[in-house]
């Protein structure tokens, strides 16, 4: 690859529909098109490639550049100079050698009917106070529905709605809600920094990009009991681990009290994984939706989580959802094929 640029990745990248580029010293360059890893050039690239990469793409600013020396990793947002695209990018270490993973983020937010989200949201979209959060590995689509989900509250309702993101990934326009996006070490030192400058911003709802720690969570539900809507996200594949997770983010000397906040101030779960359609080249995404209703509230304090997934399928004429019958409903209708997501169901009966 001659004159190797980054401008010339993205492009070639953006051709093939890439959600993901990942770039490596000593390796070719690895793209992910529909979930599936695919190789776009034969090129090795040189350690001298990958550090003009770098530079490329921290804009030459010095100040990130001694960040990632001091850490070995590095997250910030990078805009395509040739068609405008955004992209996430972390850059960070692996056996002394840069690696650069970046996601591609959509210039507009889909719908949530074109995402194909439950339509039990519409209780969520209509909530004023608690947490609701969106959950799934990596990949999954967290933010493409959070963004989706704000969205469509900014076309409905009058909100301060403020943001809270590492690095901000899309610009909402105000359209009946008032936007403050703040952008964690540009405008902010932290997440819990600006969540807890936030109770004197005159919020309404605050959207937290990640639940990353004890101290974020605390602050996060210290925002919800104070009576603020706040989303965020959560690496974590079901509504029962969600809920386990938090807790378990407490130190254990205060998990029984924490489970009470916890039971008293979430709204909801929604859970996402994205499966390979069979119609189209392209993934659609499976679904558990959890509300927390006086049943569930009460197995959150008593912590027995076990009952929860056969309450969400006690309450599915209410809009609860689990991920199963989302996925079999939409293998019935020939949208995805059961061999896809089979795998994901192995253990759910010990979830």
């Amino acid at each position: 690859m001659e004159n190797i640029n980054i401008e010339k990745i993205l492009l070639r990248a953006s051709a093939y529909r890439a959600s993901d580029i990942h770039i490596c010293e000593w390796s070719d360059t690895i793209i992910r098109v529909d979930g599936e890893l695919q190789h776009i050039d034969p090129t090795i690239l040189t350690k001298e490639d990958i550090e003009k990469i770098f530079i490329e793409l921290i804009e030459n600013n010095p100040q990130k550049l001694e960040l990632f020396k001091g850490t070995r990793d590095i997250d910030f947002a990078y805009v395509s100079k040739g068609d405008g695209t955004s992209y996430r990018v972390n850059g960070y270490s692996k056996m002394g050698k840069i690696g650069i993973a970046m996601r591609r983020i959509e210039r507009n937010p889909k719908s949530m009917n074109e995402l194909g989200l439950p339509e039990g949201l519409d209780k969520v979209l209509m909530a004023k106070q608690g947490i609701f959060l969106i959950t799934g590995p990596t990949g999954s689509g967290k933010s493409t529905s959070m963004v989706s989900i704000i969205e469509r509250i900014n076309q409905t309702r009058e909100e301060h709605i403020i943001t809270i993101e590492d690095p901000i990934e899309f610009i909402f326009t105000n359209r009946r809600s008032l936007f403050s996006q703040r952008e964690v070490g540009r405008d902010t030192k932290s997440f819990v920094a600006a969540i807890r400058a936030a109770m004197r911003e005159d919020p309404d709802i605050v959207m937290v990009w990640e639940m990353r720690d004890y101290e974020t969570v605390e602050a996060a539900m210290n925002l919800a009991e104070t009576g603020h809507l706040v989303f965020s996200t959560l690496h974590t594949s079901w509504s029962v681990q969600t809920i386990s997770r938090i807790v378990q983010f407490f130190p254990a000397d205060i998990q029984e009290q924490t489970r009470v906040r916890l039971a008293d101030s979430l709204i909801g779960v929604l859970s996402q994984r994205l499966i390979p359609r069979v119609d189209v080249d392209w993934r659609v995404g499976i679904h558990e939706l959890m509300y927390t209703t006086p049943g569930i509230k009460n197995l959150i304090k008593t912590w027995d989580l076990k009952q929860i997934n056969n309450n969400i399928m006690l309450w599915s004429k209410e809009g609860m959802l689990t991920m199963r019958k989302s996925a079999d409903t939409l293998a019935a209708q020939g949208v995805i094929q059961e061999s896809d997501y089979l795998g994901y169901f192995i253990n759910e009966d010990d979830e």
